[in-house]
């Protein structure tokens, strides 16, 4: 595991972090040295996109005099903090600022791609398509409204404790039509796998609130 401090903020990256971003890098077709490389910078280029994201999290986190503490692990990470502090719309703005940062990370890199002449197959330019990419894509699937993606908790944030079973409700559904599509038109099997888990997950939520007396 690492550790260190980024802007005062503990941060920790456990080691399934980087198998996961190795393997989504396409590791495991990587039978040559250019093409380690390359994983090797989209590794790089995860680390500091869902850094930035976290950082999102983290800092408007502390705005509000809150401790927290960042961990990268496994398809992302999470600002960690003392539970039951924030207003609504406190944790609204805490949620929204994680894929908003990293989604103008990934703008800003958008335009550097586009208007910067950097050499075709450096490894410059190989880390900015990524970091752009992942930084625009990381943050547009986490605004999905698929609890307890950054998208549902927003939704929940703005709809309140009263509405929480409806929070589960639209998340199921979601989630569902979301993994049908991605199956259909990305030919992918991934995000499939995370939205039938999220859909299913959602569902059990759904039901347990509304079965109450």
């Amino acid at each position: 595991m690492l550790s260190f401090n980024l802007f005062g903020i503990p941060v920790r990256i456990l080691p399934w972090f980087w198998i996961t971003m190795a393997l989504i890098g396409g590791g495991l077709g990587a039978n040559d040295s250019l093409s380690i490389l390359k994983v090797l910078v989209f590794i790089l280029a995860g680390l500091i996109s869902i850094l930035v994201h976290e950082l999102g999290h983290a800092l408007t986190v502390r705005k509000f005099k809150l401790p927290t503490a960042i961990t990268l692990q496994a398809f992302g990470g999470y600002a960690s903090f003392p539970a039951g502090k924030l207003s609504r719309k406190q944790s609204f703005l805490v949620t929204a600022a994680g894929p908003g940062l990293q989604l103008a990370l990934g703008l800003i890199l958008l335009a550097v791609y586009l208007l910067v002449p950097i050499p075709k197959g450096s490894l410059l330019y190989t880390l900015v398509a990524d970091l752009a990419g992942i930084s625009i894509i990381w943050a547009v699937l986490n605004c999905l409204p698929v609890y307890p993606m950054d998208g549902g908790q927003m939704m929940a944030a703005a709809l309140g404790p009263q509405r929480a079973h409806f929070v589960h409700l639209i998340s199921a559904t979601a989630a569902l039509l979301i993994g049908i599509l991605a199956y259909l038109y990305l030919n992918t099997f991934l995000l499939p796998i995370f939205m039938a888990f999220f859909a299913w997950q959602n569902w059990q939520s759904f039901q347990a609130r509304t079965s109450k007396p």
